[in-house]
Order: structure tokens, then sequence, then C-alpha cells
């Protein structure tokens, strides 16, 4: 019950931190990925834009919404525990290491599931034609925040400045959509940078993403990748993640 109490203590800080910055939350979130659903969409030919293009670039938008929130903007919020010293606070409370890392990844959840949502519900309002698989969706969402999270825990940890984390994490964030076919399909890419296009997250979530949006459930290639990525992300980063600097 005590190890339950710290994760939830350790969630509604990092909240507290979220509502005191609600703004760049919110872009992170939805404006700057709804914008890109319009942006694609209006460059797809609008109205006339098949709906296979429509579910792909929605798809894409909550891809992108997941990687800004989950790199850049949680790992704002991490960069900013350890050079502040506020970690180092958290280092001297009867609070388990173990706690802490639980916490940061149910924010980053309850982040996935209110910008998901948000970003269905306007999918909806604007005519693309969904189905979704709700369970597979979750578990897709579930996965692709765990293995981004794990990117920007790295970032943060081995960060030395404030400022070399964030641009960092900022530039993560959006990068990991704009090199991946996540707006288009992988053809369109040159053949060099396919290949490479092709290992990063990304790529895989989009394309899981796209199917569930559309009822699917082959994937399984997709989420058994995610789920190796997110182990790897995660183990690596937080144990470069000094609980205490020396």
């Amino acid at each position: 019950m005590t190890r339950a109490a710290d994760i939830v203590c350790v969630f509604r800080i990092q909240f507290a931190g979220t509502r005191r910055e609600v703004g760049p939350f919110l872009l992170a979130a939805f404006v700057f990925p709804a914008a890109m659903y319009l942006f694609a969409n209006a460059v797809a030919g609008g109205e006339v834009a098949p709906q296979q293009s429509r579910l792909r670039f929605l798809a894409g938008s909550i891809v992108f919404s997941l990687s800004l929130t989950s790199i850049s903007w949680l790992g704002y919020l991490l960069l900013e525990n350890r050079f502040t010293g506020r970690l180092k606070l958290f280092a001297t409370l009867p609070l388990a290491p173990s706690s802490y890392v639980f916490g940061v990844l149910l924010f980053a959840v309850a982040q996935a599931a209110v910008s998901t949502t948000t970003l269905l519900v306007l999918g909806r309002a604007l005519g693309v034609q969904i189905s979704p698989n709700f369970l597979m969706l979750i578990i897709v969402i579930l996965l692709t925040i765990l293995c981004l999270c794990g990117l920007g825990v790295i970032v943060a940890a081995r960060a030395r400045s404030f400022s070399q984390g964030s641009l960092v994490t900022d530039a993560l964030g959006a990068g990991l959509i704009f090199l991946a076919p996540v707006y288009y399909a992988p053809e369109m890419m040159p053949r060099a940078l396919r290949g490479f296009a092709q290992l990063l997250p990304t790529t895989f979530a989009a394309r899981a993403v796209q199917t569930t949006l559309a009822g699917g459930h082959a994937i399984g290639t997709d989420l058994l990748t995610l789920s190796l990525m997110a182990v790897a992300t995660l183990a690596l980063g937080f144990r470069l993640m000094k609980w205490r600097e020396d």
C-alpha cells in the first residue's frame, strides 16, 4: 500500500507541474499534431482525400502527439527534476527509486490517454471513418509510450546541461516523426533513408495504430518490436539515471 501511495505521490507532483505549464503541454499533445493532420490532409486533397490516407494522417498525428509528450515534454520535466535539484530532494525522501520510475510512467500514460482520446474525437468530427480495435490500440499506445519514455530518460540522464538536454529532446521528439514514414508511404522516401526509417520506433507505432484504428489486429511483429525497444530503452535509461548525484 505504501509503494502505491508513493507512486501516486510522484504522479501528483508531475501533474502539478503540468497544471502550471498547461500551455506547452497542449501544444505538444494536441495543437501541433492536429495542425499536422490538417496540413497533411490539405496537401492530399482535403475533402477528396481517400479515407485510407486520412486514417494514416490521424494515426500519424496520434504517434506525433505521443512522441512530443513522451520525449520532448516528459524529457523536459525529467531534466527539470535533475538540474533544479528536485531529483536530489526525491532521494532524501523515504521513496524507492522504483516508485519514482513508476510514478513518472503513470504520468506519461495519463498524458497519452488525454491526447489520444482528444485526437480520436477530432478525427471523428473531421469525418475520418474509424472502427477501432480498442484493446489492441491501448496495447500499442502503452508500448509506444514506454519505448519513447525510455529515450527521453536516456537523454535526461546523459545531458550535460538543461539547455543541451532540452534541445536534444525537442529535436528527437519531432525528428522521430519527420524521419519516419508516418504521414506517407515508405516508398515515397529516398532509398538511402528508407532502410533506416523502417527501424524507427515511430514507424512500427504508426503502422500498428493505423491498423487498430481500422479494426485490424495483425500487428504481432510491430508489438514484439515495440516491446523489445521499450525494455531496452527503459532499462538503459533508468540505469544511466543517477538517483543520487556525485
